[in-house]
């Protein structure tokens, strides 16, 4: 009797039961969706031939439309493709891979700390870009440039020198143009939101940094270690970036439509061989373009950017020394500071930089747009805000000759125009390598 109530029992459970004996119990040591997921990661999804293109059938169609995809078409990607790569890859013309999926990995910024205080007429005076250049002027000297005393002397002008050809310690203590605070003056802790401590955690982070001796690693969006402060944790590439390309594994490279596109002080830094001039055509950084849409790099890059006329310039870093920033903000379409704590940024690279043993190096300063507006605006844009950074530096006791301002505009954008905010706003940001 007791053999037949048992067989009726089993008999009349539910099949359901029975499969869920045969699923594999979840992973202990995962919690919550992470426990549901598959044991092996799913395969990515394979690439589309073009940045937010469909993949193409082997007649050349669009799947489904039977129409031919036109190769200079706009493009619509979705804002959260993954795009980044090992940043040690060195081959020319490759484009870093970043972040997943949209669902999967949001843009993260790090959080910017709360002043207890808004600023004073002194910190208001210091965020204005008081030393604005007339650059059809500076071209004209650039062009008059014979030897490495004429480029010294224009870079001493352009980065805020008092007067041509000052010597550093000139500079380090004459007032700022336009007739804002003495040189010294720095916003109150209140006003930035931050402690001395964080000041000089962050300087001695930074100097750490462009030793090479914490070289930049690729991290998740959000990233956040225990024990490590909000401004060191601002120095790695985020998934959600797109990485720096170095080609022949040291050296940077940005280019131009033309020969008098090059920034006077670019052309003044050639004279003192700190970087390589050569039309594009000629150089071995022509292919970056064509690569780039096998790669997914979503900005447009307009064709006079690669013809016949474009120059490339390029330049040696140590690629460890990196210290990236998303976090140091301008005003919309301006190279005026938006907060205290963007300028305070400044000063603690300029503190690092002249630090003993970094005294003797030499920095550039790069800096980045996101791709809406015009590419030839964006490319001088970036320009201009990576010049009013050095001015400050020099203004904090960095000598000029030290200092290379270099724009890339949004050559490396890793989202589109049409993206939203959230996302082009990783692309604005300040690199600083130390050079090579």
């Amino acid at each position: 009797m007791t053999k037949s109530l048992l067989l009726l029992t089993v008999i009349s459970l539910p099949f359901s039961t029975f499969s869920q004996f045969s699923q594999s119990e979840p992973d202990p040591s995962l919690s919550g969706a992470e426990a549901l997921l598959p044991s092996e990661p799913l395969p990515a999804d394979e690439p589309d031939e073009r940045p937010g293109g469909r993949k193409k059938n082997t007649d050349g169609k669009e799947n489904g439309k039977g129409k031919h995809k036109d190769p200079e078409a706009p493009k619509g990607p979705d804002p959260a493709r993954a795009k980044a790569k090992d940043p040690s890859d060195a081959r020319p013309g490759t484009a870093p891979e970043t972040a997943a999926k949209k669902e999967s990995v949001r843009p993260v910024r790090p959080p910017r700390p709360n002043a207890q205080k808004p600023p004073s007429k002194e910190t208001t005076s210091v965020l204005a870009d008081r030393g604005k250049r007339d650059r059809r002027a500076d071209a004209q000297e650039a062009a008059k440039i014979e030897d490495k005393d004429d480029a010294q002397k224009l870079i001493h002008t352009i980065l805020g020198g008092a007067a041509a050809g000052a010597v550093a310690a000139k500079v380090a203590t004459t007032d700022r143009p336009g007739g804002s605070p003495a040189q010294g003056y720095r916003p109150p802790v209140e006003e930035v939101g931050r402690t001395q401590l964080d000041r000089e955690r962050n300087v001695g982070s930074i100097v750490q940094r462009f030793q090479g001796n914490t070289p930049a690693r690729v991290v998740p969006p959000g990233y956040s270690p225990v024990g490590v402060y909000r401004e060191e944790r601002g120095y790695e590439i985020r998934q959600d970036q797109r990485t720096p390309q170095f080609y022949n594994g040291n050296r940077r490279v940005v280019r131009y439509a033309s020969l008098n596109e090059i920034p006077p002080v670019i052309v003044a830094s050639r004279q003192l061989n700190r970087v390589e001039v050569t039309p594009l055509a000629r150089s071995p950084y022509a292919s970056g373009y064509s690569n780039a849409r096998e790669n997914r790099y979503y900005n447009e890059i307009p064709a006079s950017y690669s013809g016949g006329n474009a120059y490339a310039v390029s330049y040696r870093v140590d690629p460890n020394s990196a210290v990236t920033r998303d976090d140091i903000l301008f005003r919309q379409g301006s190279t005026d500071f938006a907060d205290a704590y963007s300028f305070d940024l400044v000063i603690d690279l300029a503190e690092a930089m002249n630090t003993p043993s970094l005294i003797h190096e030499t920095f550039v300063i790069e800096g980045h747009a996101s791709s809406e507006g015009d590419y030839g605006r964006n490319l001088l844009l970036s320009q201009e805000r990576a010049e009013r950074i050095a001015r400050d530096l020099v203004y904090y006791g960095v000598n000029p000759n030290r200092l290379m301002p270099v724009g890339y505009g949004e050559a490396e954008a890793a989202y589109p125009a049409n993206a939203p905010e959230e996302y082009r706003s990783l692309d604005r940001r300040v690199m600083v390598f130390r050079m090579r």
